[in-house]
Order: C-alpha cells, then structure tokens, then sequence
C-alpha cells in the first residue's frame, strides 16, 4: 500500500467523530437505559408481582434469549436496507416494548414483554458496531468504539440516579412507581429513533457533511485496510465457517463472560447496594451508590481504549483487566464490610467493562471484510448467551443461599475463565499490525 497522510486521515477521522459519536453515545445511554432499568424496578416490582430471585432472573434471561436468535438476521438487515432506516425500526420498536412492560400483571406477562423487548432491540449494539467500521479503519475504531461505548456506564450511572427518582413516584395518579420507570424510561427511545432517520448517513460515499476530499480520504483509507489484511491471505471459504473458527470461538467465549459480569452488575446491583444499606434508605440513595462503579468505568474506559490503540496491542490489555476484575467480584464476594465490598464491586465493574471496545474492534481484525457483519453479531451473540445464562445461576444461588456473596464469587470465577481461554488465542493476531493495521496481519483458519 502506498504512503497515506496520516496527519490529513486524523483530521478527517476527527470531524467524522464529531457528527456521529456524540449521536450514537446518545442513542447507546438509552438503549441501556431501557435494557437495565429492570434492575431497578426490581426493588418494589418483585413484590408486587410475587417473583423470587430465580423468576426475576428468568424474566431477564427471557429478553437475552429472544435477543441471541434475532440478532445475527438483525445484523444482516442493517446490511440490506442500511442503518438509517434499521436503526429506526429497532428503536421505536424497542421502545414501544420497553414501555409496554409497565402494564405486566404477573411474572408470565413481565416474561413475554421483556422478550418482545429482546426480539425489537436485537441487533444494536452491534449493528452500531458495524456501521462504525463502514467509516474507520482498524486503529481509528477502538477509539471511535470507546466514544460509543462509554455510553454505557454513563447510562448506568444516571440511569441508577434517574430510576431511584423515579420509583419515588410511587402512588402518582395510582401508578406504581416501577410502572412509571419503564413508561417515562420508554419514551426516549422512541423519539430518537425518528431523529435517527434524518441524521445518520448510510456510508461515507453518501455524506453531504464531508467536503468530496474528505469523503474519498474516508472511503480510501477503510478499503486500504480492509483490502490489506484480506491480500495476506488466510480465512476464506463460507462466511458461516470463518465466524465458527477457532480463534473467534475462542474471543466469543472470552466476550461472553464479559457480559455475564455486566449483567450481574447491571441487573442486579440495585438489590446488592439495597441489601447494603439500612432499611427505609431512599430509593434516591440506593440509586447514587449504585452509580459509583459505573461512573469510574466511564472515566477508565476512553483512557484504556486509547491507550490500547495507540500501543497497537489487544491481547494483555484484554487479559489483563479481566483478572483484575475477576479478583473485585471474588473479593467483594468474600467479605462481610459493605465499604470493602462496594470497592469489590467497582473494581469487578471497571475492569471487566474495560474492555468491551477492544473485543468488539477483534472480529475486524480477525476476519475479511464480507464476514465483519456476521462475525460482530455471532460475537455479540454468543456473549448474549452469558447474559441468558448467568441472571438464572444468580437467582437460583441468590435464592438457595439467601445472599448475594456465592453469586459474586461465581461472576468473578467465570470471568478467569475468560481471561483464560483469551490466553489461547495467537497473540500475534491481536498486538501490532497484527491487530488490523495493514502491512502484517496473519489471518489463520485455525
């Protein structure tokens, strides 16, 4: 490949960043929103519909398992018909569920809703995921990725603050509170999901935004790097196959405990922090302690993407952070202090979330262009898979225990094994050019 400017592909990579992160970081908050504020709910939701540990979390289960089969025909459909439109439709239609949920009755009606909520969102993340790579090559993304992802602690966060607000409605025109959560909380969604219509850009060939210079310097530097890693040669055959490969099976179980750790701190965190504080606390308060890890995720989360980024390298930056965070939520498992406990815990949170813009920036590394769309979503969709698995291993352990200390020593453990099976992929596909910059990348069909 021939010497490009860097310093002119920087500034437009800049600009690029201005018009679309601000956007998606604000579509991501409200998708997480709406995805967790179930946690919340929870406080005054589980009594009133008679749900035990176990059926809450089989009610959350019951959104990631609609999710997991919708997601990879999702993902190909943004493909198709292009994010503008796509990413309208999953929005409204999430957000119409997201609200619906307010009218459930019973646990049978709290399942099915929070499925029609999985099967209307499926497709996302990483369809947003997706539409990033149609606009930066490999090691602009990470960054890009991290700008989006930070979304999601920051929604986290104000969603914690906001949701304990809200549940103090609790009576307002004979509504219970949890009821006005998922109404008032579904309604962003909607409204964005309009705006996403008129503001997005398909590809980058497409936008009126970027001067003609700009637009070719975008599409120039994206082919070079999907076109230098694809002349190397390596993956090839069936899209199908490259995805089931070994190495993305691997990241894909990595990426799966990564999730089963978000879901434990997302979901249930709001029951943990209420165990934690003396009875008759606020449900403000519970709201503000409960955004202490996720706000430190938000200030770690650029830094480490950036850092990775700029040091080329994937493999210890993932493995890393994941033992650390395995050892907050053992630790935090294994202590009776509440402070020492809450430290656990936003250890466990940062850590682990650290990460998740790396592993989203590997199947672009790992894999050809033609299977980037199917590659992200198979990732995505096995890690959703931890999301479906460990709520139900939460409430039965919650359930069988009485406490929450067994269930964080599990998170943790299975988070180490993550870290572990990380250790199995080739490093040299993940540090240095190897990691998606054009010029050395060894793509292998193991």
């Amino acid at each position: 490949m021939g010497h490009r400017d860097e310093a002119a592909d920087d500034a437009v990579f800049r600009k690029v960043s201005r018009r679309l992160n601000w956007f998606l970081f604000l579509l991501l908050a409200v998708n997480f929103l709406d995805r967790t504020n179930i946690g919340f709910a929870a406080l005054t939701m589980n009594k009133a519909l008679a749900l035990n540990a176990t059926t809450f979390g089989f009610a959350i289960s019951a959104f990631s398992l609609a999710y997991v089969v919708c997601e990879i025909p999702s993902n190909l459909a943004l493909e198709r018909f292009g994010a503008r439109v796509w990413i309208t439709r999953i929005m409204v239609t999430w957000g119409l569920a997201a609200a619906a949920c307010a009218f459930a009755t019973g646990a049978s009606g709290l399942i099915v809703l929070r499925m029609a909520v999985g099967v209307a969102e499926a497709g996302f993340v990483p369809g947003v995921v997706l539409y990033l790579t149609y606009w930066y090559p490999q090691f602009h993304r990470a960054r890009a990725q991290a700008n989006f992802m930070i979304a999601q602690p920051i929604a986290v966060a104000g969603g914690s603050i906001i949701s304990g607000l809200i549940l103090g409605l609790d009576g307002t025109f004979g509504v219970a509170g949890w009821r006005w959560l998922f109404l008032l909380e579904g309604v962003p969604a909607i409204i964005l999901g309009v705006v996403v219509y008129f503001y997005l850009t398909d590809r980058p060939a497409d936008s009126a935004w970027l001067a003609p210079g700009e637009r070719a310097r975008v599409v120039a530097a994206v082919r070079a790097d999907a076109e230098a890693r694809e002349a190397v040669g390596g993956l090839t055959g069936p899209v199908w196959r490259m995805c089931v490969s070994r190495n993305m099976l691997l990241i894909s179980f990595a990426y799966m405990t990564l999730l089963a750790n978000y879901s434990a701190a997302a979901y249930w965190l709001p029951q943990i922090v209420r165990g934690m504080t003396a009875p008759g606390t606020p449900y403000w308060m519970t709201g503000l302690i409960s955004a202490i890890p996720p706000l430190a995720t938000a200030c770690v989360l650029p830094l480490w993407s950036a850092r990775s980024d700029k040091a080329r390298e994937r493999y210890w930056h993932s493995i890393i952070p994941m033992v650390i965070g395995a050892g907050g939520w053992i630790g935090s498992g294994m202590v009776a202090s509440a402070p020492l406990q809450m430290l656990g815990l936003t250890v466990g949170g940062v850590f682990s979330t650290a990460v998740w813009s790396l592993f989203f920036a590997m199947p672009s590394a790992v894999l050809p262009r033609q299977a980037h769309a199917v590659g992200i979503a198979f990732m995505n969709t096995i890690g959703m898979c931890g999301t479906a698995l460990s709520p139900l291993i939460i409430g039965f352990l919650r359930d069988r225990t009485g406490g929450f200390s067994a269930p964080m020593i599990f998170v943790g453990c299975l988070l180490l094994a993550g870290a572990a099976v990380m250790l199995l992929v080739p490093r040299r596909l993940l540090v240095g050019d190897g990691a998606g910059a054009p010029g050395s990348v060894k793509l292998t069909a193991r």
